[in-house]
């Protein structure tokens, strides 16, 4: 402990100690003062006084700040959590605060003399002896991590800092405790270690790279994948680089840049990488940066290597089977569409798209990617019979509710005048997809309109024929009866028919046919029907009419006949008709009815024909 001088403590010690030196200085010098001389100088002593005073106060005050420097000092000393050593030339410690005591496990005092050195582990006390020698000689701080080694104690790991003392009169050491993080970084290392054990037992290659030096650790399994030994392979990035594809290398860097700059969360890249045999193999290369500086640029990154040659073997070879099955949906004349679980169309064939662009229909968006639903709206023109049916069919197969689904007629597309047979069948994918074609059976359905044509409407004159026209109206006179709604019936027949055909032949006969059909629909209601019984008779049927009604229709018809000649070779030819009617009342047939009608046309034409009788009379 330094010992320091002390000011003395009030006047009287200082007098004395003035008086002392005064009577020293005077042996033998005195001399007589005139009064002036004696006055000015006890003025000087007076102010000599009042200095020392002051400086006396200041040099207390210096004191007392010292003093309080020096407590703190030792405080920190004693109390800093870094241990502090000082050595003598010999490597002795001479000195050392309560830090330092605690890293060595002992007391202050007992540790006093020993040497520093022996405390390290045996494998680095050669290093701690270098240590010294090259901060003696170069005259600067040597740093190094160490392991502080004692009997009962666990490993204490330290961070050493060694620097000369002025003369080379010994050292100043100081030690930081970096156990926890030592510990830390080794727990890091062994998992680490295990996650690379982990990828590799899953059969992916790992590279660890420093990103600063361009070094790369590849692991085994990765050199291994490409048919490389461990030694071969090489460790740095260019050597992974060089044996990207060429095809393959711009992309793969551009991801790796968009990684390292920040601009996505990893890195992943599926590319071709060179073998040993000169071979390519498929690879899903993956990463992330795992440090960067406190500027954000990277420092280490770390990444996996998977096989992925079989995976593109399983994509190749269900692209070429897509193309296969697309190739065979193209050769096919029938208009195909696949439609998702949802009904969405996710693949069609050639017809669809041929048929969608040729009538306009290829810039309609539903018709790119859309509703199957919505398609049919579309080209029906919101055909809901047509629409609800398909959209049951569509549902009971997707649930497994039929095998397969077909409307049972075809439907027709106002907008191309068509006719097509759907049909749905259910793919039985785990995405429950289902084919939907449609047929186009245009030309079928126009043979049969005009088959039915032929048997429902008479060739000649247009009107129905005699079999339709009967059946139509038995229907008619049930629904009059079952609603208690009018019904009227008119028997038609041409005056002297016989003779116009003798007179001008028959094909004037067939004009006049013509013109009277013609001139009676003319008259009729779009609810009323027209049919030929054969020869010159004819039918009409007036639904939910009365007897008045009725008769005054029959009326027009007579007059409309009388004033429309009908137009032949020979010129214009005028004919009248005769018309019986009978209004619907007690009969239960249409039979029975007609029989009325007939019987009154016979008083017609017996009362002189070119007019109306109604039965019963």
């Amino acid at each position: 402990m330094m010992v320091y001088r002390k000011n003395p403590l009030g006047m009287e010690a200082l007098r004395q100690l003035a008086k002392e030196r005064f009577l020293g200085r005077m042996k033998g010098a005195a001399t007589a003062l005139t009064l002036p001389e004696a006055q000015h100088l006890f003025e000087e002593l007076e102010i000599h006084q009042i200095e020392l005073e002051l400086q006396n106060e200041h040099l207390n005050q210096a004191r007392a700040q010292l003093e309080t420097a020096l407590s703190q000092s030792s405080e920190l000393y004693d109390f800093a959590p870094v241990g502090i050593f000082s050595l003598d030339q010999s490597g002795a410690v001479v000195k050392l605060n309560l830090a330092g005591a605690q890293l060595l496990g002992g007391e202050r005092v007992r540790l006093l003399g020993s040497s520093l050195g022996l405390f390290f582990s045996v494998a680095q006390r050669s290093l701690w002896s270098e240590m010294l020698a090259r901060a003696t000689q170069h005259g600067d701080v040597q740093r190094s991590e160490m392991s502080l080694e004692m009997e009962g104690r666990a490993l204490t790991h330290v961070q050493v800092s060694v620097t000369p003392l002025q003369d080379a009169l010994g050292w100043q050491v100081t030690m930081v405790d970096i156990t926890e993080r030592k510990q830390s970084e080794e727990l890091l290392r062994a998992s680490e270690h295990r996650w690379k054990l982990a990828l590799e037992a899953a059969g992916d290659g790992v590279w660890d790279w420093n990103v600063k030096t361009g070094r790369v650790v590849f692991s085994l399994r990765f050199v291994e994948l490409f048919g490389f030994s461990e030694s071969e392979y090489g460790d740095h990035m260019e050597d992974w680089n060089s044996r990207v594809h060429p095809d393959d290398r711009p992309r793969v860097l551009a991801d790796m840049q968009a990684h390292l700059s920040g601009l996505s969360p990893n890195y992943s890249s599926e590319h071709r990488g060179l073998c040993k045999d000169g071979s390519w193999k498929w690879v899903l290369s993956r990463g992330a940066v795992v440090s960067r500086t406190e500027g954000g640029k990277p420092l280490r990154m770390l990444g996996t290597h998977m096989d992925i040659s079989g995976k593109k073997i399983a994509e190749e070879a269900l692209i070429a089977a897509a193309r296969f099955q697309q190739a065979v949906f193209d050769s096919l004349a029938v208009q195909i569409a696949v439609l998702d679980r949802d009904g969405t169309i996710i693949q069609t064939n050639a017809a669809w798209r041929t048929y969608a662009f040729d009538n306009g229909f290829a810039q309609v968006p539903c018709f790119v990617a859309g509703n199957y639903l919505e398609i049919l709206d579309y080209v029906t023109e919101r055909d809901q019979k047509t629409r609800l049916a398909t959209a049951a069919g569509l549902v009971s197969v997707v649930t497994g509710g039929a095998a397969s689904f077909q409307l049972p007629h075809p439907f027709f597309t106002p907008k191309d005048k068509r006719w097509f047979v759907l049909k749905a069948t259910p793919v039985h994918d785990v995405a429950e997809r289902v084919v939907v074609s449609h047929e186009d059976v245009s030309d079928l359905k126009a043979a049969e309109l005009a088959s039915l044509t032929l048997a429902n409407v008479d060739a000649l004159t247009g009107a129905l024929s005699r079999r339709n026209f009967l059946n139509l109206a038995e229907q008619e006179v049930a629904r009059s009866l079952r609603y208690a709604l009018p019904l009227m019936v008119l028997m038609l027949d041409l005056d002297h028919f016989k003779n116009i055909n003798d007179q001008y032949g028959h094909a004037v006969g067939d004009a006049v046919l013509q013109t009277f059909v013609r001139t009676v629909t003319g008259v009729l209601r779009e609810s009323d029907l027209i049919g030929r019984l054969g020869g010159e008779e004819f039918a009409v049927l007036l639904p939910n009419t009365g007897r008045e009604g009725g008769c005054a229709l029959a009326q027009r018809i007579i007059e409309s006949v009388r004033a429309n000649p009908a137009l032949g070779a020979c010129g214009y030819v005028a004919y009248t008709v005769s018309v019986g009617a009978g209004c619907l009342s007690a009969e239960t047939s249409f039979s029975e009815l007609l029989g009325v009608a007939d019987a009154a046309l016979y008083r017609a034409k017996n009362g002189g024909r070119d007019r109306l009788e109604v039965g019963p009379p």
